[in-house]
């Protein structure tokens, strides 16, 4: 007999089929490796036929050690050589699965759009390679990025940072670490369901979050996987686990969205007041009902709404009229 789950009730109607669809999610240290190839199904291999776009990728040098680190660019077709605004992106997937191709769709849409150039970074994926390995592979590739900008036609005056889930809090923890180095400047921050604090993962379970597709058991491995040590210890620095910063001041303005019964709501809730009381412009938006993957279904109401917020909020800041 099928158990029932307690938020089962909670679910917005309109995201109800894709649990059945993708069946029970699993990421264990077992299956990993299988989860990685499965997620390749995943990729938009077609923008390309949808939108006017170029992609390439490159494979640059790790500023803090010996590895490459592969770089994927999206960038608008056959328009004249001037500077565009530039989105540098990290995907999600727990820190283990996953790849930059993940962030097709998005990068297509705004460089067909509104001529962006988009890159993101094939960070190093845990268990394999736990942190710094992320970090620096994250800002070598924004840095090599900033330094090509004129060849790249890049305008460093519009620059956005983007993360979804895992990728949010490599986006985070990315943020804070260009701040502190003051090698150059952001202007934007996007974290869409935001994997923000390791202490979650060793937090008393929800009563109704976190029962759908990202749940404590997946959080738990990926967090001691990427930190290689256990999640919530002391030591762990705000670069690798961003809510443990102390400051959030001189952070750009800072766009997040979560849905209301997904694992990491609290922690989304609980960033965004920090934020703003540190004095970051921050915009926060909680979507009724919503699981970690409810806003992949396209045409549900708050998925759209969200396409809109979140493109909203990136034009906003960077100063670039719809």
């Amino acid at each position: 007999m099928k158990a029932v789950k307690r938020s089962e009730h909670l679910i917005d109607p309109e995201i109800r089929g894709i649990i059945d669809e993708m069946g029970s999610m699993s990421l264990t240290p077992e299956n990993y490796l299988e989860v990685r190839e499965q997620m390749k199904s995943f990729f938009s291999s077609n923008v390309k036929e949808r939108y006017d776009i170029e992609r390439e990728e490159v494979w640059i040098d790790n500023i803090f050690d010996d590895s490459k680190v592969r770089l994927v660019i999206t960038k608008p077709k056959n328009k004249p050589e001037q500077l565009y605004p530039f989105i540098y992106s990290m995907h999600g997937g727990g820190m283990i699965v996953g790849s930059p191709e993940l962030d097709n769709k998005t990068h297509a849409f705004l460089a067909h759009h509104y001529h962006f150039i988009g890159v993101s970074v094939d960070y190093r994926l845990a268990p394999e390679f736990s942190q710094p390995a992320q970090l620096h592979d994250c800002y070598s590739g924004i840095k090599w990025c900033i330094d090509h900008a004129k060849e790249l036609n890049i305008d460093t005056q519009k620059v956005a940072v983007a993360g979804e889930s895992a990728g949010s809090g490599l986006a985070g923890g990315l943020a804070l670490f260009i701040r502190d180095r003051q090698e150059f400047n952001i202007h934007h921050l996007r974290l869409s369901l935001p994997m923000l604090d390791d202490r979650t993962a060793i937090k008393e379970a929800h009563p109704f979050n976190g029962e759908y597709f990202f749940n404590h058991a997946i959080h738990y491995f990926g967090w001691k996987s990427v930190l290689n040590q256990e999640p919530g210890t002391d030591g762990v620095l705000a670069y690798y686990s961003p809510a443990r910063a102390k400051t959030f001041k001189g952070l750009p303005s800072t766009y997040l969205c979560v849905g209301s019964i997904e694992l990491f709501a609290d922690e989304t809730l609980d960033f965004a007041k920090r934020l703003m009381y540190d004095g970051v412009l921050t915009e926060l938006h909680v979507y009724p009902g919503y699981h970690h993957l409810g806003l992949t279904v396209p045409n549900a109401f708050h998925s759209k709404k969200d396409a809109d917020n979140s493109l909203n909020a990136l034009l906003r800041a960077l100063n670039i009229h719809n």
